[in-house]
């Protein structure tokens, strides 16, 4: 398996598909903190959804950078369509971890805060960005174009559902019941808690993080069963 990430990651790099998820987080979140100072959970909460964003694009362009040809050899040579989607799966995980990384540590680093962070804040925020941000990549898993062959509509819906996700507390207004809660991913419920954090008790955000893992368990478990069970010679 440290073979294949260890393709991906060239192959990706390569492709510079990179560039744009990558250097839009960084700008932004170079832009937030360039006002000093800044409250600690209110900022890790704005960027874990800039994180959120970034990888969903991180995601397709990952997901869509190899030519059908490519994929095609690379699934034969492995003997497993299934082992090369963990694999691709498991690059994007690493990546976006980096990003995560990054992301919390630079205004720590940087004495962006108006107070000390704090180890408490520093790994709710580790691991509010890391939940966004594999929420976001596991939305793109759907929406590759082995599932999705135009490309407008996989940005159209991509687009649709990053909306609704980030503004799903008032979506919930207007839509009575769990629907929201169900079918959409819970960015706004991981968003909120980090935002509150400060004023929460801890089990409430560790709550809402749960609520998060679960869809990213549930989205990513069907992923890899039903991509083993897909033609890759019929990719576009």
């Amino acid at each position: 398996m440290k073979g294949l990430i260890g393709y991906f990651l060239h192959s990706y790099t390569v492709s510079q598909r990179f560039f744009g998820p990558v250097a839009g987080v960084i700008i932004a979140v170079l832009i937030l903190y360039s006002y000093k100072p800044n409250p600690v959970m209110s900022s890790y909460s704005a960027t874990a959804v800039f994180l959120f964003i970034a990888c969903a694009w991180l995601g397709l362009s990952f997901l869509n950078h190899e030519q059908a040809v490519q994929k095609q050899v690379v699934i034969v040579q492995l003997r497993s369509a299934r082992r090369y989607s963990i694999g691709g799966l498991l690059t994007m995980v690493l990546l976006t971890l980096l990003l995560d990384v990054i992301i919390v540590m630079y205004p720590v680093l940087t004495g962006s805060f108006h107070e000390p962070a704090g180890l408490q804040r520093i790994l709710l925020g580790l691991a509010g960005h890391a939940l966004m941000g594999l929420l976001g990549i596991t939305l793109s898993l759907y929406l590759q174009s082995s599932w999705v062959p135009r490309a407008g509509y996989a940005a159209g819906m991509m687009l649709i559902l990053l909306i609704l996700s980030i503004s799903a507390g008032k979506v919930a207004e207007v839509v009575p019941g769990p629907v929201v809660s169900i079918l959409l991913p819970p960015v706004y419920p991981v968003m909120d808690r980090m935002m509150n954090a400060e004023t929460l008790p801890v089990s409430s955000v560790l709550g809402a993080y749960a609520h998060a893992l679960a869809y990213i368990l549930l989205l990513a478990g069907f992923y890899i069963y039903r991509s083993g069970r897909m033609d890759y010679n019929k990719t576009n």
